[in-house]
């Protein structure tokens, strides 16, 4: 049984997966060994593997980075009492001068209602104020988790409900401030290890600059496999962490600086796999790929590329339902690609 611990709503989490990708990790690494993963999400696969391997996490996305700072940290979990100590005040200050009010005059009665963007404002002025790194990342996760509890959407940030909605009344009913709360109670059996886990904030093709990927055991890549943009589903979460006053495109009031993947493309894909698979390669490393049947390639397609360089590629698969984020499930096959010198 490995351990996981779901933070946001997310398309791809992997949290429900680990035990079909985690065991093929280990059985071409070793304790101790560090494992990177290219690009993190939430850092399943990282908070599973992390008791017996030293993590290096990596995400393009700043919430994802938030993530993996709260997650792959081996700090105590403040009690609920020490957190309130830390934050209300600062939260209360906000609700009377409004310091913070990004999110009351850009979000008002879309993804939440004026009252919760009050509360999330409010939270985030008081997190902006703690000077613990370990807090500042593990605050600003609860708020995420908390704002993806009350979101008026059908599951990610692409757009909002409409007033009319049957589901927006209740859910705009919702406390910000008592879910962020209630969400401490999740990591109760918070893990903890006697390493010293790594997380970046970059470009892949930056990270791999960096000299101690020299010492990477195993690469884990998973992608994104449609067209999809993640930064379009959870430019919300990036907004809140970085609390950095974007300026806001269309009815959706998405981050006009969002980041696009290459690999949600037909024309780019290929090479942008290409490139990490030689990279790996040259570097030594072994390789897992997680990708699905319903990709922008086919399998048939990616495992060609593998076998043009590793000469050792075999292939797993595990067939699931899949959430479509408000469409209902649809039937998809996971497959892995493990890839070994």
């Amino acid at each position: 049984m490995y351990n996981t611990l779901q933070t946001i709503r997310y398309m791809g989490n992997k949290s429900k997966l680990v035990s079909f990708i985690v065991p093929e990790i280990e059985k071409i690494s070793n304790p101790g060994d560090i494992i990177c993963d290219i690009m993190a999400g939430t850092n399943s696969i990282g908070y599973a593997l992390k008791k017996r391997n030293i993590i290096l996490s990596n995400d393009i996305q700043y919430y994802s980075y938030v993530i993996a700072k709260t997650l792959l940290s081996n700090f105590t979990i403040p009690s609920v009492e020490e957190i309130k100590k830390d934050l209300n005040d600062n939260i209360m200050y906000n609700y009377k001068n409004k310091i913070f009010d990004f999110f009351e005059k850009n979000y008002s009665d879309t993804y939440f209602s004026k009252k919760q963007c009050v509360e999330i404002d409010s939270v985030r002025y008081a997190i902006s104020k703690i000077d613990d790194d370990d807090k500042f990342y593990y605050y600003l996760t609860l708020l995420m988790s908390s704002m993806c509890k009350v979101q008026s959407t059908t599951g990610h940030f692409a757009q909002f409900l409409s007033k009319e909605n049957i589901r927006t009344k209740y859910l705009r009913q919702m406390s910000v401030l008592d879910n962020f709360y209630l969400k401490v109670k999740s990591f109760d059996n918070f893990v903890t290890s006697n390493y010293s886990n790594m997380c970046y904030n970059l470009d892949y093709n930056e990270l791999f600059k960096l000299n101690i990927i020299n010492k990477v055991k195993c690469f884990y890549l998973d992608s994104p496999y449609t067209t999809d943009q993640y930064s379009r589903f959870y430019h919300i979460l990036e907004t809140i962490c970085k609390y950095d006053y974007p300026n806001l495109k269309y009815k959706a009031k998405y981050r006009e600086d969002r980041i696009k993947s290459a690999f949600c493309s037909r024309k780019t894909v290929h090479n942008e796999f290409k490139k990490i698979i030689e990279f790996t390669y040259n570097n030594a490393s072994n390789l897992v790929i997680s990708y699905s049947n319903k990709g922008v390639i086919s399998i048939d397609e990616l495992v060609s590329i593998c076998k043009s360089t590793y000469q050792n590629v075999k292939c797993k698969e595990l067939s699931f339902s899949h959430s479509s984020q408000g469409s209902g499930n649809i039937s998809i096959k996971e497959v892995l690609i493990i890839l070994t010198q």
